[in-house]
């Protein structure tokens, strides 16, 4: 009888996880239709050796790089950097971010734009910050 009962318990236990694994697989799966988003941050410094980014050559950089990978849109703006780079000193930068909201498979066009800047300004480093989104439009309702 205490055997009857072990197996019967076993059995049951099996089940139970089999089962609760059915519940997570279906709750999961719930979104599978919907896009994966992520947010990307990149900070750009706009303090080079050999002066300052211009606000033209910023233009042209989004404009050649960034707008060309993120038609749909992303966003830029100022900000106020302070880093401790290869100096002994925390130094104050003027700074842009760009706020970019994509699918979650856009992490190389990213940071292709990171690299690029960091080339084209001759930047010791991009930051790239990286976050999972829930990214939905509020349209005007049809």
């Amino acid at each position: 009888m205490n055997r009857k009962r072990t197996r019967k318990g076993f059995f049951a236990g099996i089940l139970l996880v089999f089962m609760l694994g059915i519940c997570i697989a279906f709750s999961s799966c719930a979104h599978c239709s919907e896009t994966a988003w992520r947010e990307y941050k990149v900070f750009c410094g706009m303090s080079f050796k050999g002066g300052e980014v211009t606000e033209d050559a910023w233009r042209r950089f989004c404009d050649e790089h960034v707008t060309s990978a993120f038609p749909e849109g992303y966003t830029s703006f100022e900000a106020i950097g302070y880093w401790k780079g290869s100096s002994a000193a925390t130094e104050r930068e003027n700074s842009r971010v760009l706020l970019i909201v994509a699918p979650a498979d856009a992490r190389d066009k990213v940071m292709s734009i990171a690299r690029k800047y960091r080339e084209l300004f001759q930047q010791e480093a991009v930051l790239v910050l990286s976050s999972a989104g829930d990214a939905i439009f509020v349209e005007k309702e049809q």
